[in-house]
């Protein structure tokens, strides 16, 4: 078995290629007495039982590379996402999780070695840990090293958009490492911040320490490492982290958060596009994965999900899927609704080192149905995108699609023209029709209003036949 190409920053837990439904991680002879002497602990158990970190075990069948000593499996979760494509609340509550592991740990004489947010995912609405690696011994004295760095990955993010209203998405996309506490976030917050709850313990002091230990030579650096703080002190930190984090609330504005009560179509419409939608799912293989793209607050996903195991439901406003994703807590749905931050304009690209670390939104799973349900006339009259190359992409991402065709006339496409300039020719329901054919199949169409058309279209296969 080869190394992933995208697992390389922990050389001691290394991720191997596998097509199987298991995360196969391979430990240094370091690693793996350092995962017995947690698991002798009870902790991993723990937090296994608790519903905190995903299962992992110790697997006989696969040989170790060579200089590792063990293979360790968990479960394969079923879409992998990132930071910068979750909501305010996905983001703080993988943050409260990783404090949660943390605090924990430390009660058995364990901690975390790092504190990156790319050791968190979501099981459908759910965070989980599962660098399972990342545990180890903790040796009383010693600081918490990852405390920079769960900074930068989370509480930076979640203050910048809590203080000033400015959403983080665009700044965890633009930089893996997250977003710097002192020298990016310090100088966004003025004298009068500096009351507010944290600033000053953990951004201007935290800023001020940076500029002075820039300098210092290396043997001093490491006398900073080697910083004495006992565990209590350390854990009265994480709990004093965690009410923080616990407070904030996003001050960011929200355009859709709000369109399920103020959308320009009555109940009884919606009620025919529910219909339709699951008409469409029953029609669709049985499969593990759907889109809707566009999901807005989730109703029409939430029907997706009474057939498929997991939907993902994606939309370019944060407030409305930050809305989505409150209220699938403790819900049924909770475990397959997967809400996203995702402007199908412009998705999530491979990132990282050489563009392996992190993959495309396209990447990590095709859908046996996607759903775009009033979206179209966004992106091709709001957003200039011809029509055949949304058309292209619908029949690119899924066999089966779900579109809802929003007409010229409409008021909410005239609302969208009426600032433009450009008459977006070729946009009407003939060259909807003529285009979707070239492409596939139009298997159902209904029509919801004078200016709203429900399609089902079933793209033809990757034959070279396309046009």
């Amino acid at each position: 078995m080869k190394f992933l190409p995208a697992s390389f920053r922990d050389p001691d837990a290394r991720v191997l290629e596998s097509d199987g439904t298991r995360i196969l991680r391979a430990l240094s002879p370091r690693a793996a007495a350092e995962r017995e002497a947690v698991e002798r602990s009870g902790l991993l158990g723990e937090l296994v039982a608790s519903g905190l970190i995903v299962d992992s075990a110790r697997v006989t069948e696969v040989t170790p590379p060579a200089g590792f000593a063990a293979v360790v499996a968990s479960r394969r979760l079923a879409f992998p996402t990132y930071p910068y494509e979750w909501s305010f609340g996905m983001l703080r509550d993988a943050a409260l999780l990783t404090l949660d592991v943390l605090a924990r740990a430390l009660g058995r004489g364990a901690t975390l070695k790092d504190a990156t947010a790319f050791n968190v995912l979501f099981d459908g609405a759910r965070p989980l840990f599962i660098d399972v690696a990342s545990l180890v011994p903790h040796e009383d004295g010693t600081p918490w090293l990852g405390y920079g760095q769960f900074c930068d990955h989370f509480l930076a993010p979640l203050m910048l958009e809590a203080y000033r209203g400015i959403a983080f998405q665009p700044f965890l996309r633009g930089s893996l490492e997250g977003l710097s506490i002192g020298g990016q976030l310090s100088p966004l917050l003025g004298w009068r911040d500096w009351l507010r709850p944290g600033v000053l313990t953990h951004v201007k002091l935290r800023a001020l320490l940076d500029r002075r230990t820039r300098d210092l030579p290396t043997e001093a650096r490491r006398d900073v490492r080697r910083a004495s703080l006992p565990r209590a002190a350390v854990l009265a930190n994480v709990r004093g982290l965690r009410r923080l984090i616990a407070r904030l609330v996003s001050r960011a504005g929200s355009v859709w958060a709000g369109y399920a009560e103020a959308n320009t179509y009555d109940e009884g419409l919606a009620a025919k596009k529910e219909a339709f939608v699951a008409a469409a799912a029953a029609r669709a293989s049985v499969g593990a994965l759907a889109w809707d793209v566009g999901a807005n607050t989730g109703r029409y996903a939430r029907v997706l999900a009474r057939r498929f195991t997991t939907v993902v439901a994606m939309d370019a406003d944060p407030g409305a899927v930050d809305r989505l994703y409150g209220e699938l807590r403790g819900t049924p749905d909770e475990q397959r609704l997967l809400p996203l931050v995702v402007d199908v304009m412009n998705p999530s690209p491979a990132q990282g080192w050489r563009g392996t670390e992190r993959a495309t939104l396209g990447a990590r799973g095709r859908p046996e149905l996607a759903l775009y349900l009033a979206l179209v006339h966004h992106l091709c009259l709001g957003r200039g995108v011809p029509l055949d190359g949304f058309l292209d992409l619908v029949c690119e991402t899924a066999p089966l699609a779900v579109v809802e065709f929003v007409a010229r006339e409409d008021p909410m496409s005239q609302r969208l023209l009426a600032t433009k300039l450009e008459q977006h020719a070729g946009y009407d329901l003939d060259t909807f029709r003529r285009l979707a054919r070239a492409r596939g199949e139009i298997v159902s169409e209904e029509a919801l209003s004078e200016t709203r058309s429900l399609f089902l279209l079933r793209s033809r296969e990757n034959d070279g036949s396309r046009p």
